[in-house]
Order: C-alpha cells, then structure tokens, then sequence
C-alpha cells in the first residue's frame, strides 16, 4: 500500500477515509487509484481543449490526444495535488456542478470567473484557484506550442542529434519526423523551426553582400602535423605532472591555456610548457577539424541544435540552460570545452575608458585602455567585432529608433562579435533568444584550436573537487596541483609548477571554499589560508524590460521574421563620461519561439482569441521592447559555499530613483512612437532596488577580484594570489567591477592576463620555483 499511495495523497486523507483504506481490499484501491487518474486526465483534456480549441479544418489540442498529450502534460504537472479542488471549486459557482459536469460554456466561464478573481471571497482558495490556473495555462500551451509530439530532438547515447538517413548537413529540426499531416503548434503559430540548408546558403550569400566581416574558410583549424598532446611526468609519489594546469575550459581557460601552450616556456629547461586544460564540460567542440564560421562544422551540428530541449547548450524550458546562481544552490551551468559566455546574438562590449576607470576605483588595479591595447586588438581580430549593417533593420527597429531620437538621445549601433555569428548581420531567432546556433557556444575555440596545435592537452569531463595548496614551514603557502574526478567517478590528482584558475566569477568561491581558501567565518576549521575577500565584492549588471503592442505587425511575418537582427540600435541617457548607475537602453524584439510567445506578456488568457494571437505569429510580431540596462550599480554581494548569494551592501535610494527615473523616460520614449500603443508593459521598471535578488545580477565580475593588495583582493594587477605561491587566476572573478557586459571583458581581461603570466613565469629569466 506504501507504493500505492504517495506521501502527499496519505497527508490529505481524512481520519475516515484511512480506515476505509486500510480495511479496502487491494482491488478496490487499485480501481479507486486508476478513477483518479483518469478524472485528472479528463480535467487536463477538457482544459486543454479550452486553452487551444478547434473546429473543423482548424486544428487543436483534442486533436493530439491520440498522440498522448494529456498523459505527457501530467507527467510534469507542477499543480498536480490542485486537481481535485479545481474540479470540485466549481460547485459554489454553478449549482453543485464540477466542472467535468459543465457544458463548454459553463467551463470557459469558470476559467474566467478564477483569472478574474473578484467572486472567489475566500482568498485562500482564490489563492489556491489562481495559482492552479496559472500552473495549468503555463504547462498546456508551453507543451502545445513546443510542436507536441514532435517536440524533441532524438539524440544517441553520446548526445548527438540523430538524423535523417542520407542527412549530409547535420540538419535536426523535428519537423523532419513528425507524421504527415499532423497540424501542431508550430503549425498554428507558422513556426518552421530550424533552417535547412538551402535556406542557410540562401542567408549566407545575402549576408556576404551585406557584411564587410564574413569570414570564408576556417578562423582556425587543427594542423595535420601538430605534435602530440602534452604527456604527463610522474612525480615521486606516483601523480601525474605538468609545467601548468588551467582548471576551467571555458572563455577565458582556452584563451590562456591555448596562449601559453603557444607562446610560453619552460624557464628552467627552455622546454615547450607542458600545459593542460582541467574542463568539467565535454570536449566534442574540440574533435571537428576547426571553425567554420556561417557554416558549422559537423559535430558541432549535431549537438547543437537549436531546440531548448534541456539538453546541451541551446537552453531548456522554461529558462535558459544557465543557472546564475542562488535558485538552485549547488546546481551546475551547462559546461562546454570553449566557453558559452557569448550571447546567441553575439552582442560583444569591448570595455572602454569608464570600464578601466571603475576597475581602477574599486580595488586599486594599474589597468588602463592602453596597457590591455594589444589584448583588445587580438580579441578584436578573432571574434570580428564590428555592427551589424542597420540595411538589416526592420519597420520595428526604425520605428523604435526615430522616437529614441525625438527625445534627443544618440544612437549608437550595436557591437556583435560577427565571426561567431553563423550569418554576419543577422540572427537566427530560433529558440526564442535569437538562436544562432552554431558558432556562438564554444566561442573561445580557436584559441583552443591554437593550444591544441602547440601540444595542449586537453581533460574534459572532470569535475576540479579542491586545488592542493601546502602548508610550508616558516614560508608562504604553495599551490601544487588539483584532484578531479572524471566521467567515471573515479578521483584523480594532478600535479604542475604553476595553477591557473578560470573557472568564473560564479564558480571560483566555491572551489576555493572547498580547498580551505576564502574567510575564515565561512570556513571555520577547514580553513587553511585566509582571505576575507575570497567570494566577496560580487557585482553585476541587470536588465529591466518594457514593451508595447501595438495596432499592426512592425516585425516581418515568416522566415524573414525568424531570421531577423536581434541587436539593434542602443543609447545612453547621458552623455560620456559615464558615470555610477548609468542607464543604457537597447531595442528589443519579441522572440518568435511558440512556447515562449504562448505566455508572453499580451498573450491573451485562453481560447479563440489566444489562438488567433498566436496564429502565424500575428502576436508577436506587433510588439517592441526596450531592455534598460544599469552600470556600475553601487552594490556588491558575496558567494556562498552552497552557491547562494548574500547581499552585502546595496545604495536602496539612489538605485530606486534611478530605477523610477528608467521608467519615466520609457514611458516618453512611448509617446515619441509614431504608432500609437495599444497596450504597455512598464511593470519591470516599477521595483525597488531591494526587490532585486541576486538571480536578477547578471554578468557577475569578482569574486577573486584583482587588486593592489590582500587586504581589498585576491590577486594582483598581474593575476597572482596574493596569499598563495605559485597560484594565479584568471576569468570575469578577477575583474573588480561589472559596468558595461557580454563576453567581451571576459576576454579580453583574459588576452591580457597570458601575456603578463608569460612575462612574469613562463619566459626566459623567470623564476623556476616548482618547475621539474
């Protein structure tokens, strides 16, 4: 009985009813158990056929019930324990009716009756009404409109996408198996999915035409007569040994790890280094020949695929497949050999005069825009950082730019790191978050590519449990290496001269914390070097969102509104030098992914007029968006060693001004609009500065943060520890302040960070301390 009956169903059952069980027969459980679950299924159906009705020739959600849809949403079904109340809640309303008793009419009226609210006295149970509402409508239209049953990409063991027999370009949408015939959201909404080839080819000669960066050939490829990876020596105790371990494959890993096993020495021997990249992600990404920007190469088809089916890096439903921390301490972000900083649009901010100014400001760095002049340079010529040609623009994005001028504010186009954009000056807008899906994730691989052909060795799948740091006698104490444990489970402990760790501003605490490095009211006993900024002085950006629906469509319907530039134009509301709390404002457009249009801010609530929102995209394409993005926000938080966040200082009056002031401006830029809005959406700009919880920063900066001494930082303005011999780090957790974002601080703090490791340890004339 202990199976038949879960803990949540035993806490609801009366005093009663439990003795009736106890005494009921096995059989007549099993019957009672089975009523149950197909009265859910009947309420789940009847819902469903309310959300996303049809009629003859048009096609709804009763239509796939012979493909399951009913039993696949309550496989999932977050407000299943509200069931029973929903369908019984309709007695008071309706003459002692559930709602399984009512007509169509009668159970569209009590949908309404719960959104409303108004008639539901009780306020617990319209509490409990509206929460099962909201659960429902989400879970049935996301299903629905996630192209239900063709809804996933089949991939093998490895994770690969499995294709079509004689598919030759790597081409996974769905569609291309689902039954001939069957009409699905997709269908509804007009959504096509990924392109296919002939479409991809068609992009690629428009945007030669259109773009001064279309990159033809490999940015990088692996020489066919590259020397081997770096093989490990054993030390006296038995563990392997390089000249440097980098733990962290991602940005700015590669970036340094490929840098050095380029460029770097031995300083005892003159030796090549023997360098190896520590990566908890796979290293697929790494087994194609090179990068093939606009084109893709094959593995890196198959496995990314465009579709947010919570595997690999193309995100998950219902958020993106990357965790910021705090909602989920202790989980993991999608991990990748490459890196997944870069945004699916390519949006890249190379830092300027203010960023230099804060970093300097916050903890005492000798950084200036000249010195990190030749890291910009080179970041600048890998990544083909330029703007997308505003020829690209749509009515939308001309329409939300000319109100923006109206009220004085200059434009200024948008910075896209285009070699990692498939087809330079425009977005693939597949996956609701301008989807461009093959060059994007895995961004810092051609400096991988450059590791691997100067001996890098790379160990993917290995989870970096602690960073061995010694204890010496009378001496500071000493890095010596790191113990992992691989796909397998199994631990393993490396050893090298010199430790790099780049590993983010999100992850570094967290390791440090785990190898007895950080304050000592966090580590107690397990405290081995201390340093009280370890974790601290975490800061970062955050976006609010406004939008508009307005009378028509001012997006292009079709392909060429899914094939559309996700960043256009952006401004300041000041003029430079910018300064604390700066307010920059970027265009926005609605994404044109089924499941996300579906619950989209002027989505209608259920029925025909939902459906007709929806239908070819109508919806969606008659909104504008403005992101309101804040700089150098006087905030600062610290890492948890569970992953959380905890608020350390937070400025609540100016921030909130600033904040109200936001939401001003939009509302003029609104009246600016030489189309009248129909509705607006303003709510995001209507918080208090204390509202905001730490899974609303983005783009964090510190954490390690480099500094002029321990007693404000972790490392140096050359990314040494302080603390710690032989130990450096590198990433966004040593970049002392978040104003501006996108993946370009990352790296290009990273671009200059191999170039002073090299000066200062792996050249001719520097020290040989730890070096076999």
């Amino acid at each position: 009985m202990a199976d038949e009956v879960s803990r949540r169903q035993f806490l609801k059952i009366t005093p009663a009813a439990a003795a009736i069980l106890v005494s009921a027969p096995v059989g007549a459980l099993e019957a009672a158990a089975a009523d149950s679950v197909n009265t859910h299924k009947q309420v789940v159906a009847a819902l469903g056929s309310l959300f996303i009705p049809s009629k003859p020739g048009d096609p709804g959600y009763k239509d796939l019930e012979s493909h399951g849809i009913s039993e696949y949403v309550l496989e999932k079904f977050e407000v299943a324990d509200l069931l029973d109340a929903f369908n019984g809640g309709a007695k008071q309303f309706f003459d002692g009716k559930t709602f399984l008793e009512l007509d169509e009419a009668g159970r569209e009226q009590y949908l309404g009756l719960i959104a409303e609210g108004s008639k539901i006295t009780d306020p617990d149970q319209r509490k409990q009404l509206q929460s099962f509402y909201r659960g429902t409508r989400q879970r049935i239209l996301r299903v629905y409109y996630s192209n239900y049953p063709a809804h996933e990409i089949k991939r093998d063991a490895a994770g690969a996408a499995i294709l079509r027999p004689g598919e030759m370009h790597q081409i996974s949408n769905p569609n291309l198996f689902k039954p001939k015939g069957l009409v699905t959201g997709w269908d509804v909404a007009g959504f096509k999915g990924p392109l296919g080839w002939e479409e991809e080819q068609q992009l690629r000669e428009k945007a030669k035409r259109n773009s001064n960066n279309w990159v033809e050939g490999y940015l990088a490829k692996l020489d066919d007569k590259r020397p081997p990876a770096a093989a490990a020596i054993k030390t006296r105790d038995g563990h392997d040994y390089y000249d440097v371990i980098v733990i962290g494959g991602g940005t700015a890993g590669c970036i340094v790890a490929g840098r050095l096993a380029e460029r770097g020495i031995n300083p005892k021997t003159g030796d090549r280094l023997k360098v190896a990249m520590i990566e908890g992600g796979d290293d697929w990404t790494i087994r194609d020949p090179g990068v093939r920007p606009g084109y893709g190469s094959p593995i890196r088809r198959q496995y990314i695929t465009g579709i947010p089916d919570n595997i690999g890096p193309d995100g998950s439903v219902p958020g993106p497949n990357y965790r910021w921390l705090s909602k989920d301490p202790g989980g993991e972000n999608f991990k990748l050999v490459g890196g997944c900083t870069l945004h699916y649009g390519g949006q890249f901010w190379v830092p300027q005069e203010e960023d230099f100014h804060f970093y300097r400001e916050a903890s005492g760095v000798d950084w200036d825009l000249a010195k990190f002049g030749d890291a910009i340079q080179e970041v600048r010529d890998i990544y083909h950082v330029s703007a997308p040609p505003d020829s690209w623009w749509n009515k939308g994005t001309h329409l939300w730019t000319d109100a923006g001028k109206a009220l004085g504010f200059e434009m200024y186009p948008a910075s896209c790191a285009t070699a990692h954009n498939s087809f330079p000056g425009t977005i693939l807008n597949i996956g609701g978050d301008g989807m461009n899906r093959f060059d994007a994730k895995g961004n810092s691989l051609p400096w991988a590519y450059v590791g691997l052909n100067n001996g890098l060795k790379v160990i993917a799948n290995a989870d970096v449990q602690k960073i061995v740091i010694e204890r010496v006698p009378g001496g500071r104490p000493v890095a010596r290496g790191a113990i992992y444990t691989d796909k397998a489970g199994t631990t393993h402990e490396v050893r090298a001269a010199r430790v790099i760790v780049a590993t983010a501003a999100n992850w570094t605490p967290p390791l440090l914390y785990k190898s007895g490095y950080g304050p000592r009211d966090l580590l107690g006993d397990k405290l081995l070097v201390e340093n009280k900024n370890v974790g601290a002085h975490i800061t970062g950006d955050v976006d609010l969102h406004a939008s508009v629906f307005l009378p028509e469509p001012v997006q292009p319907d079709g392909r060429d509104g899914e094939v559309i530039g996700e960043h256009g134009p952006w401004c300041a509301t000041t003029p430079r030098p910018w300064g604390e709390l700066t307010i920059q404002i970027r265009s926005a457009i609605g994404g044109r992914s089924p499941e996300s249009v579906a619950l989209g801010t002027f989505a209608p609530g259920f029925g025909w007029e939902h459906k007709e929102y929806m239908r070819d995209g109508k919806g969606t394409r008659s909104i504008l968006g403005w992101n309101v993005h804040f700089g150098a926000i006087p905030w600062s938080w610290r890492v948890m060693p569970d992953t959380s966040g905890e608020r350390v200082e937070l400025d609540e009056p100016r921030f909130t001004a600033k904040i109200k002031e936001a939401g001003e401006i939009i509302r003029d830029w609104h009246g600016k609009l030489a189309m009248k809005p129909v509705r607006t959406d303003t709510r995001g700009l209507n918080r208090t500065a204390d509202s905001l919880e730490f899974e609303n920063v983005l783009h964090r900066s510190g954490g390690a943060r480099a500094g002029s001494s321990p007693e404000n930082s972790v490392c140096t303005s050359d990314f040494d520890c302080h603390d710690i011999d032989n130990l450096l780090f590198i990433s966004s957790c040593t970049i002392p302040r978040t104003f501006f974002w996108s993946a370009g601080p990352t790296a290009i703090n990273a671009a200059y960070g191999w170039r002073r490791m090299i000066a200062n340890h792996f050249s001719t004339g520097s020290s040989t301390k730890g070096f076999a």
